[in-house]
């Protein structure tokens, strides 16, 4: 149809913008929302916690290491 899947990362972080700007006039500790999506993940400290555990698991059960794909691939601005 020409639109982005619901699925695809632009519109997840199209509404993770969104329901972040709801919470951020609830709670005063969120700050501003990065405008890079590869910004928002690395200031997410939970998800960066949980990441590191599940790569510490891999390598731990001998299943080697994490395959990183390309850093371009998160390097696109929020455009609402």
């Amino acid at each position: 149809c020409g639109s982005p899947s619901r699925l695809c990362k632009h519109m997840f972080f199209t509404r993770w913008a969104k329901l972040h700007g709801k919470l951020s006039t609830r709670v005063p500790s969120h700050g501003d929302v990065p405008s890079v999506y590869s910004e928002a993940k690395l200031v997410a400290q939970t998800y960066q916690s949980v990441k590191q555990q599940l790569f510490k698991a891999f390598q731990k059960a001998g299943l080697g290491t994490w395959v990183k794909k390309p850093p371009e691939q998160d390097q696109f601005l929020l455009t609402v």
